[in-house]
This record gives structure tokens, C-alpha cells and sequence, in this order.
């Protein structure tokens, strides 16, 4: 059968041109998508943080960014920087870091989403329970909410990762070499191959996206599964460190500045 011929292509399909040239292939996937999310996860914290807020001025921007992100295809935000970037900083930026940039920037929305959803499911009495002890919100956020919030987070992480991971086959786009861009390659070199070459690259994405997907059900059994689709997304918590502290209202009760709307 022609599938178990494209065998002789199996660097190709792994490495790229590597070692004449760059490391490409389903390499270059896997590389693409861990330093998207190393990237991306401090702006989606910080991003996932400003939506809790009942500040308008912090949440808006941060609300605009996201729903503007989430609503853009991927390829458009990859052409976007791959023509943007070298006009701004007046020079030419490769075309790996016009991918990982706009693969971070894509990831940073969806990964808001999830923080946000992760803070909101720590039941709101583990900060009152650590204010007591004397601990600064800051330090309480810090030590006592974050740990908590991202172990409900590992499992939705480990599962964006596998999107993640299949959405770097866009870049092939701009001419970055990896798996997709590896099979046309050879299906153009040996058009009579052209079936084997695709039914190989969806071998190659099935077999790391099933991998990964296996650990991430390992993960929600050990950890535990919770559906952080639940959490409402115009949810605000007046406890979380951006936000003012709670008021005292007329009977000496503690009033928050905002609250969640009411879910009926």
C-alpha cells in the first residue's frame, strides 16, 4: 500500500529538512505549541484576573481583547503579524516568531477564559478563611485561591493544548515547514503519493493529539472533574486582590461593591 511507502519520508515528516536545514516536520508542531503557551500564560493570568474585576476601566479592555481575539480566525491574526511586525519594528522578523507571536497572542484569550473560570470555582471561603489568619489579600491570592484555581485549571489547560496543537498546522500559510507544509511538500514531488502523504499527516497529528488527550482524562480522574463551562462569564468577586475591599453597609454587614448577577 502507498501509506506504508511514505515510511522512506519519515524524517521528513518528523524533522523537516533537519539536519540540512531547519528542525521542522511534527517537531516544529510540538515546538510551536509549548512556547505558545509558555508565552501566553502570563498574559492570560493577568487577562483572566482584569475580567474579574468590577473596575470598568480594567475589565472593559480586558473583556474587548478577549471577545475580539476569540472572534478572529487564527489565519487572519497570522497573516496580521507576519505583514504587521516587520513594518512596525522596521526589520524582518522570521517567519517561526511571526507564528509563535500570533499563536501567543491567539492562546492568551482562550487561556483568560480559563483562568477566570478557575479563580471563580475556589469556593469564596478559602480567602475569607486565610484573611483571618492575617495574611494580605496579595499573600491570600498568592498562597492559599492560586494553588487551588490551577489545580481545577490542569485538565482545561491540558485540553487547549491539544487545540493548540492542532491549530499550529495553519502556519504552513507563511512557510513555516512543519507536518502540514512537510506533506505538501512531498505530495507535490510525488503527486501519485499525494493520498498517503495526507492520510500520514493526519496519522502524525492523531497520534500526538490522542496522547495528549489520554493525559488529560488521566488528569481529571486524579485531580477530579469539574465543568468550569458552569461559571457564568460575567461573573465579577469582589474578594479577588484587583478589586476594592468589601463595604460596611448600614448594619455593619458586609456589602460587596459589585456582585454576580442573579443566575435565574
Amino acid at each position: 500500500m502507498e501509506i506504508f511507502e511514505q515510511f522512506e519520508h519519515i524524517r521528513f515528516y518528523l524533522l523537516g529538512p533537519y539536519p540540512r536545514g531547519e528542525v521542522g516536520g511534527l517537531a516544529l508542531n510540538m515546538i510551536l505549541a509549548v512556547l505558545s503557551i509558555g508565552f501566553s500564560f502570563l498574559f492570560g493570568v493577568i487577562l483572566g484576573y482584569s475580567r474579574l474585576s468590577c473596575r470598568m476601566y480594567v475589565k472593559l479592555p480586558a473583556m474587548a481583547f478577549v471577545e475580539v481575539i476569540r472572534s478572529t480566525p487564527l489565519i487572519m491574526l497570522i497573516f496580521w503579524f507576519y505583514f504587521f511586525l516587520p513594518y512596525v519594528f522596521g526589520s524582518n522578523i522570521t517567519i517561526f516568531w511571526s507564528a509563535v507571536i500570533s499563536l501567543s497572542v491567539y492562546a492568551a484569550a482562550y487561556e483568560a477564559e480559563i483562568v477566570r473560570a478557575g479563580i471563580l470555582a475556589v469556593p469564596r471561603g478559602q480567602l475569607e478563611a486565610a484573611l483571618t489568619t492575617g495574611l494580605s489579600r496579595y499573600k491570600a491570592m498568592w498562597f492559599v485561591v492560586l494553588p487551588q484555581a490551577f489545580r481545577i485549571m490542569m485538565p482545561s489547560f491540558v485540553s487547549f493544548f491539544v487545540s493548540l496543537f492542532k491549530d499550529t498546522a495553519t502556519v504552513f500559510i507563511i512557510g513555516v515547514i512543519e507536518l502540514t507544509q512537510a506533506g505538501i511538500i512531498i505530495a507535490q514531488r510525488e503527486p501519485d503519493k499525494m493520498y498517503a502523504a495526507y492520510i500520514s499527516m493526519g496519522i502524525g497529528f492523531w497520534c500526538v493529539s490522542f496522547s495528549i488527550s489520554h493525559l488529560a482524562r488521566m488528569l481529571e480522574k486524579r485531580i477530579g472533574v469539574f465543568d468550569l463551562e458552569s461559571i457564568r462569564p460575567d461573573a465579577c468577586r469582589d474578594e479577588f486582590m484587583l478589586l476594592p475591599k468589601v463595604k460596611k453597609d448600614g448594619e455593619g454587614q458586609d456589602k460587596p461593591v459589585c456582585e454576580p448577577p442573579d443566575s435565574n
